[in-house]
Formats: structure tokens, sequence, C-alpha cells
């Protein structure tokens, strides 16, 4: 205690230096804390906000060029002029797969499967609107059907439109050169209702409609490149004479068929498969979300178990419960148009049910499967990215057998049906690495709910800190070094006398280090406290003002109505100051200790005869 008061009465002799020396000290270990503070909370906040921010990319592959279609429209007299998209060929999925991309999932190519479930029933969908009908009858008169001619419905064979004994306005719109019809034949033929011409006002009153041909006999069978299936029944096809026995031939059991597989459609369901329900733009973006149950475990995706998740809308109206199996058959395969333009609530497309050979597609698929979640959210919004009204969704890998011989419709790879999952931040150095492909008609885009904004913003911060603690550091060794010459080196007459008077070495030492020490513990914890207390301080600012976007947007967020505030606390508050603390008393003790030994190694007359004055 002696040699602690001694300490400290020389320091009071040196009162300017030994405040000079605790607020710069006090300043040094404040730049450092706060550095250190920010640095923590950053890697804090990263950690904390992983599992809240997904990266996917969309994939697309863009049309090699544009080809124009001239369509005829009866009630104009001319042709129409549209543009159609043209592909050389189709990219297969395998472009994606090339090294160094670090998939966390994915990537896949969705399509969605039709399943006959003839005890459910799609309600409120628009599938009745486009199945149209399909009547026998003939022309009142003979007549070219290049205009609106008047046709006698006898026989109605599928549809509620049109009743026995009407008489309709048949137009073949869309043919510029149509076949003659005769009033002594039969036909059987598709029709689809439209509003009729403008001529037509004057003589039946401002509403008008009419009957144009609907194709329904050709088949709409392609292989997995989009190649048609070859088939007997020309395009456009929707008409044919009934004679005697007409039905026993082949085209008459077509016609049969297709027919039949009216009931059918009436009970197809949307199934898709996947190998993770993220790379689902619908449930990505919070558009569909799991309301009941839980989602597929990465063990049912990878076994493929006969797991699956239903709307809540369709399990209410069919009475199913979470547990319950649901016998899926599935018929075919789309891998052109996702379910959720297919399967919309006002509007639906009707797919042809018969293959190239004019037989009803088999099941090549059927199984219970067991309901473990209920969705809930949009769907059936006729939209790309959202889901099909009423559809199911399984693992991919369920589906054990080929869909070659079932495939509806097939179209180049597309954003809607095409994705992948990457490491948060990757996205740059992925881009770096698919660039060196050189794939030029195939684009990806990214979505990461602004995680790459966030990174940017944090990354700044990191390098701030960064800065802080370099400068901090630097400060706290030049502030350590210098004064520990004034105190210690600079004291080389006390340390003489004091050891002429008897003192032993460490006595020496102890009288030395206890005072500096004492200015070096006051200073490291005073300057890491109010490091700590302002690092919070300029946080809680900064927090304020940190937003990230959670709308179905491109990696970064710009709309203010469709951010969200970020809430954030540092979980070890007190981690930063007592690291810094701790650092700058360790490193203020080895300089010290290191200048009083050097005196202490000298001879006592020696430092004597070489005072400076």
């Amino acid at each position: 205690m002696l040699l602690f008061r001694n300490s400290i009465r020389q320091l009071m002799r040196m009162k300017a230096r030994a405040v000079l020396f605790l607020l710069l000290l006090t300043f040094a270990s404040g730049l450092c804390s706060i550095g250190r503070g920010f640095l923590i909370m950053n890697q804090e906040k990263m950690e904390a906000y992983e599992d809240s921010f997904m990266t996917i990319g969309t994939v697309e592959q863009k049309a090699d060029s544009v080809k124009e279609r001239m369509i005829w429209d009866a009630e104009d007299k001319k042709y129409h002029i549209y543009t159609t998209s043209v592909y050389n060929s189709y990219e297969p999925l395998s472009v994606l797969d090339f090294e160094g991309a670090d998939y966390l999932s994915g990537p896949e190519r969705r399509c969605f499967y039709g399943s006959y479930m003839p005890q459910y029933e799609m309600y409120g969908t628009g599938m009745a609107i486009h199945l149209g009908e399909i009547v026998e009858g003939s022309p009142v008169e003979d007549a070219v059907p290049d205009h609106p001619i008047k046709f006698q419905v006898t026989r109605v064979l599928a549809g509620k439109g049109i009743m026995e004994g009407n008489v309709i306005d048949f137009c073949d719109h869309r043919n510029p050169k149509p076949e003659k019809l005769y009033a002594d034949k039969t036909y059987i033929m598709s029709l689809q209702y439209f509003m009729g011409h403008e001529d037509q006002k004057e003589f039946e009153g401002n509403y008008v409609s009419e009957y144009n041909p609907y194709p329904v006999v050709e088949s709409d069978q392609v292989d997995i490149d989009g190649n048609e299936v070859p088939d007997e029944v020309e395009d456009g096809h929707f008409c044919d004479e009934v004679t005697e026995g007409f039905y026993d031939s082949d085209r008459g059991q077509r016609w049969l068929n297709v027919i039949a597989s009216r009931d059918y459609m009436l009970h197809i369901f949307p199934v898709t498969g996947t190998s993770d329900i993220d790379l689902m733009m619908a449930f990505y973006d919070g558009s569909a979300y799991i309301s009941q149950g839980r989602e597929f475990t990465k063990e049912e995706y990878a076994r493929g178990d006969r797991v699956c998740l239903v709307s809540e809308l369709f399990a209410r109206r069919a009475g199913l419960e979470i547990g319950d199996e649901l016998p899926l058959a599935l018929m075919y395969a789309n891998y052109g148009r996702s379910s959720g333009r297919a399967f919309g609530t006002n509007s639906a497309a009707a797919f042809s049910m018969v293959n190239a050979e004019g037989e009803i597609y088999p099941v090549f698929e059927e199984g219970d499967y067991k309901i473990i979640g209920m969705y809930g959210g949009q769907s059936g919004m006729r939209d790309d990215y959202g889901l099909g009204y009423n559809e199911i969704i399984i693992p991919s890998r369920s589906v054990k057998n080929s869909d070659a011989d079932n495939i509806l419709e097939s179209w180049p790879i597309t954003g809607s049906s095409t994705s992948f999952r990457i490491e948060n931040g990757t996205i740059d150095e992925y881009m770096e690495k698919w660039s060196k492909l050189q794939i030029p008609n195939v684009e990806i885009i990214f979505y990461d709910r602004g995680y790459s904004e966030l990174e940017a913003n944090i990354n700044n911060m990191k390098y701030i800190a960064r800065l802080l603690i370099v400068m901090g550091v630097s400060m706290v060794l030049m502030v350590l070094g210098y004064f520990s010459w004034l105190f210690i080196l600079k004291q080389k007459e006390r340390t003489a006398v004091e050891r002429r008077l008897g003192f032993r070495k460490w006595h020496s030492f102890v009288s030395l280090f206890s005072g500096i020490f004492l200015l070096i513990l006051v200073g490291s914890v005073c300057g890491a406290a109010a490091g700590s207390c302002l690092s919070g301080e300029i946080a809680g600012k900064i927090e304020k003002e940190a937003y990230y976007d959670k709308t179905f947007g491109n990696s970064t967020g710009t709309d203010a109505e469709n951010m969200e505030e970020v809430s954030y606390e540092q979980a070890d508050s007190w981690k930063a100051p007592v690291e810094c603390a701790l650092a700058v008393m360790a490193a203020g003790a080895v300089i010290s200790a290191v200048g009083i030994y050097g005196n202490l190694r000298k001879e006592p007359m020696k430092m004597l005869s070489g005072r400076e004055e």
C-alpha cells in the first residue's frame, strides 16, 4: 500500500500529463469500443436475419426471333397480323448445372399434372366457359360460313348453352376459305360462343352473337421438347359429317372419347411437384402460406414420400382434414403454362384429353397422398407466378413413373416454372461464374427480399467499424508508448534513487507500475463504457431508418409502402466494452512492464550519471 501511495504521489506531481494521458486513453479506448461494438452488432444482425431472407433465381429462355402470324377475320374480310416467338431449340435444365453453382435447393423445372378425382368437383373455375358445345345439326340452307349463317341444332352431345331445336348463327370466323355446308347433311361440330358481327345490329338489335368453330378432336400431345406427336387429324378440324355407322368408325370413336372426356375436365385438379415450396413464387413472396399443419421435411423431399399440401378452401368444401388421404390419379403433364395460368377462378384453360391416337390419356401415376398441411392466401388469380385454383402440391420425387407419353404442352423454361436457391449474398459470385458459360438466350433474375441492400448497408458499417478499430488501436499504442516514455523512461533518476535507498527490484517495479496501471485501468474502462453507450445510441438511430423490402421484387427495395421497419437489439451489449477494456489494459501493462524492466536492468549509478536534464 505504501508503494502504491508513493506511486500516486509521484503522478500528482505531473497532474497535467496524467490528466492528458487519461483523456487521450479514454478517447482511444472509446474508438476501439465503438468499432468493436459495431462489428459485433453487424455479425449478430446477419445471423439473426439469415433465416428471414432467402435468395432465389428464376430462369427464362428468351426467344431467338419473332415471326408474324396472319389470322383471318371474317367480319373485316382481311388478315390481322400477330407476332409469335420463335425458338431454334429448347435449352435443357442442365445448363444450370455448372462447376461452382452451389445450390441450396434446385434447380428445378416444375410441371403441373392433371389428377382425375371423380369424387371431387372443381367448383368455381371458368372451365365450363372454355369447353364449348358439341352438337349435331344442319344449315338451314346450303351456304358457305364465311359470314353468319343459320344452323339448325338437332342434337346436343355436350354443353348446356344450346338447346335441341335451336337455330343459331354460325360463322367459320378465322378461316379465309371455309368449306360449303349442305342442308341435307348432318354434321357434328364443336362450337364456342362469341360476339356477332357489327353489321348484324341493324337486323338483330344492339346485342348480337354467333358461334364459331372450336377444334377439340385434334390432340395437343407433344414430346418434352415441344414437338407435336403426329396426329391424323388436321389442325383446326372441328366438323365431320355424320353418316350411318359414323360412331363405329375411328373418327366417330374419337368424337365419343372427346365427349366422354368432358366429365374428366370438371374433375381434374392441378398437381405440382417441387423439391422446395419456397422455389414457388407464391410461397416465396407470401401470397400463399402454410396455415395449418406443416410443410414438407427434407427427408420427405429426398425420399419422395406420398404427402401433400392442399388449399384450405378445397379441404373445407371436401370435408378433408390433416392426416386424411387424397387419392391422386395423374393423367397428363403440362410443361408449358403454369397451373396459376391454367386454373383460374374466372377463367381456365381447357386441354384436349385425347392423345394422338384418339384415346383418353391413361393414368400414368396413382396413389394415396397423406395431407400434412393446408395453405391459405391467394390462388386461382390467373397469374403465371401464382397458385392454381384448388392446386395440390407434392414432393416431385413422389412421382415415380415417366410422363413422357402424357405431355399436353411443353414450352421453353420460364421464370414461373424454373428456379433455384443459393446462399444469401452470393448473387455476384454466381453471376460471374454463369457469365463464363456465354448462354445469351437464358435470363436469370434474382429475388432476395432486399438482402443485397441490407448486406451493403451492414458492410458499410463493417468498414467504418474496422476503420474505428484501426484508428483506436493506433492511438492506444501511440498514447501508451509516449506516456510510458514520460512516466517510466524519463523516471530513471527516481528508479536509481529508490534502488540506492534499498528498494528491491520488485518494489521499484510496483512503485512505478501501480500508478500508471491505475490510469490505464480507469482510462480503458471509462473509454470502453462510453464507447459502448455511444455505439448503442448510434445503432439505435440507424435502426430507426433500417428497412428491408418484403415484396416480390428484385433484390433492392425502393417503394416505401412495401417496406417494413426492422427491430433489433444487441444480444451481448457487454461483450465489446469488456473485450476492449481488457485488450487496452493488457497492452498498457505489457508496454509499461517492458519499459520498467528496461530501467531495472541498468545499474543505478549508470542511470544517475547518464541523467538527461
